[in-house]
This record gives C-alpha cells, sequence and structure tokens, in this order.
C-alpha cells in the first residue's frame, strides 16, 4: 500500500511541474551532460532537457567542455525552467532562465552546443551557432565537427553517413530545420 502511494505521488508530482507553456523554479542539483540538467523543485527533483540545443555527447569531442560549462554556469543556481513538452523519457524539455539570461541561448554563443534541428526552433538559435562556429569558439574551435544527431546515429548503425556541415551558415541550418522530420529530444 505504502508503495502504491509513493507511485501515486510521483505521478501526481510530474504533472505538476510539467504543464507546457508553465514556468516552474528550482534550484540546479546537477549536470548530466550539455544539454540535460537535474533541478530540484518545490514538488521533487526532475531531469531537464534544454530546448532547442543539442550538445555533443559525453564521449563525443567536445562533450566534456559542454558538461562542465554548464555545470560552472549553473550548478546550485537558482533557475526558472519554461516548459515547452516532456519527452518520452519523461523528462521536462525547457528553456532555461539564469536570471534574465537564457542559457540554452548561452551554450550555442558560447559555441558548447549546435541549435537543434527540431521543427520548433527559434530561428536565432540558427543565427548563434553561425556566429559561435565563425568566432570558432568552443567545439567549433576544432575542425571535424559531427552533429549530436548525426554521431548517435552513427554509434547505432556504422554504414550511416554523416554530414559534413563544415560549410554550415545561418541559412543551412534553417534548410536542415524546414526538412527535419519531428523528433523527440
Amino acid at each position: 500500500m505504502r508503495l502504491l502511494a509513493m507511485a501515486c505521488g510521483v505521478v501526481l508530482s510530474i504533472g505538476v511541474f510539467a504543464q507546457v507553456d508553465s514556468v516552474v523554479t528550482g534550484t540546479v542539483t546537477g549536470v548530466i551532460d550539455g544539454d540535460t540538467i537535474k533541478v530540484q523543485l518545490p514538488e521533487g527533483p526532475v531531469h531537464v532537457r534544454l530546448a532547442h540545443i543539442d550538445a555533443p555527447e559525453s564521449y563525443q569531442p567536445g562533450g566534456g567542455a559542454a558538461a562542465r560549462a554548464l555545470h560552472a554556469r549553473l550548478m546550485a543556481q537558482e533557475v526558472s525552467l519554461q516548459v515547452v513538452s516532456r519527452n518520452s523519457e519523461e523528462r521536462l524539455v525547457a528553456v532555461v532562465l539564469l536570471g534574465d539570461e537564457n542559457v540554452n541561448a548561452w551554450m550555442v554563443k558560447q559555441g558548447h552546443a549546435w541549435a537543434s534541428r527540431e521543427s520548433s526552433l527559434d530561428a536565432s538559435y540558427c543565427a548563434w551557432e553561425d556566429a559561435a562556429r565563425s568566432l570558432r569558439r568552443g567545439l567549433w574551435s576544432a575542425s571535424d565537427w559531427v552533429a549530436p544527431w548525426d554521431w548517435r546515429a552513427a554509434r547505432k548503425d556504422a554504414l550511416f553517413f554523416v554530414t559534413d556541415h563544415s560549410n554550415a551558415s545561418t541559412a543551412s541550418c534553417m534548410r536542415e530545420l524546414r526538412d527535419a522530420p519531428v523528433y523527440d529530444e
């Protein structure tokens, strides 16, 4: 009976803080990788996927630097979460605000993340990615860029063709966005 009550409490609390278009506040208690954090909300702990960005995976070049940058910026800080959705792993997908600063945008501007090619992306993320690439910030200081979505696909399928992003621009990012299938972050 106690287990059932605990399970009901978890389901109830997930429903409270997962409402799309809501803003909730909590304290960052951990960084999973360059685009996922743990936040303690009044209702309980939750994993939050940063919306509109895709950081290199932990074992991918640039992944460790992205996680360290996010950790240095957010650890133990109070943040506001503008909830965009919940993904299939039951994580919140949100824009993370540190005061008035959009941390998701900051990650792209610093060169620690790509603009995600999902259909709901704000076009500004493509421009910020292009600027960071032009300035050779963060992951863009290397010459062997592999988009995180391509890196994940190549790990699953050795015959997967990785896209050449060496001539990427704001315009090509927007084309990819327009042509990309909708996927779950």
